[in-house]
């Protein structure tokens, strides 16, 4: 009798762990499936757009807090489900894999963020250097014959313009002022269409034909980088592997439940943290953050300034 009852009991105790094994899996395969849908939403270029017009603070905020309820409520289910001597007694073993695991994915997100960010300073350089060659095209252009310096010279002014009234605001949701390239288009047929009589005059059309070149290479520099971000295939690594980092931390047990919550917290918040900073890089001139005119916004006061200056010859 008493060995019949030790075979029910052990065999109760088998399904319930079977049943609570099954239950981890289950949840976790729900998790990967939620992340799996959030980052196939993110192929959306409309939704993409909705969460780039947010303010970055907006975001972030708003990121942390909605992972810190979803965390919390994951680690406080699991920990009153099953007992914390279940989780005591890992501790030792997670410890070591969470490290491996965690130092893994440190590296891939840690070359992600360094990637995008010289991706963002390479973008913000090439505004200044597009920028500089436009004013420089208005001082070459001194040395052409009076019509030419004029056409391109208006050109370069109405260019400046553009970017400061109309490209700009147009980038910030992934496109462009076509009319940009038309300008420029125009500029160098000026400086180009015409046999110099001078040495000063061939001097000036290289000098302006060079700049203008720097302009348009650079515009379709400028404009690639603003459609190329992450693709959808990294954000899904990347979903995976911090959801991985964090879920062991759900693994652990600690005597002091707040204490446990509050460091599986810090976790959370450095990593949602990081995922949010690499989204507003990802497109150097369509975030909050992105990459303002100002670099045209001085190059069309200084043009101006030539315009109004004591140097006629600086004039159309």
């Amino acid at each position: 009798m008493g060995a019949a009852l030790a075979m029910i009991l052990q065999h109760l105790e088998t399904r319930d762990l079977i049943a609570s094994r099954t239950l981890k899996w289950f949840a976790g395969l729900i998790a990967l499936g939620v992340i799996a849908a959030v980052v196939e939403q993110c192929k959306d270029p409309a939704f993409v757009d909705r969460l780039i017009n947010v303010p970055a603070p907006v975001l972030l905020a708003v990121a942390i807090s909605a992972c810190l309820v979803f965390v919390g409520t994951v680690q406080r289910y699991l920990h009153c489900r099953f007992s914390e001597q279940d989780f005591v007694k890992h501790n030792e073993v997670g410890g070591f894999i969470v490290a491996l695991v965690g130092t893994l994915y440190a590296v891939v997100l840690g070359f992600l963020t360094v990637v995008t960010w010289q991706h963002f300073s390479d973008a913000r350089q090439l505004v200044s250097q597009e920028a500089s060659a436009a004013a420089d095209t208005w001082h070459t252009a001194v040395g052409l014959p009076p019509t030419r310096r004029a056409r391109i010279r208006e050109d370069v002014l109405d260019y400046s313009k553009l970017m400061v009234d109309s490209e700009w605001a147009r980038m910030r949701s992934g496109a462009f002022d076509r009319h940009g390239d038309v300008i420029v288009m125009d500029a160098l047929s000026a400086a180009e269409a015409f046999a110099p009589s001078n040495w000063e005059q061939a001097n000036a059309q290289s000098a302006t034909v060079g700049q203008l070149v720097i302009v348009h290479d650079i515009r379709q520099r400028r404009l690639s980088d603003n459609s190329s971000g992450l693709s959808p295939f990294e954000w899904l690594v990347l979903a995976i592997g911090a959801f991985c980092v964090i879920g062991f931390c759900w693994l652990f047990g600690l005597s002091n439940k707040r204490i446990h919550l509050l460091m599986t917290s810090a976790v959370t918040i450095v990593t949602v943290s990081t995922l949010v900073l690499l989204f507003e890089l990802q497109y150097p001139f369509r975030s909050s953050i992105g990459i303002s005119s100002a670099d045209w916004s001085a190059a069309l006061g200084h043009i101006q300034l030539m315009q109004s200056g004591a140097q006629m010859d600086m004039r159309m």
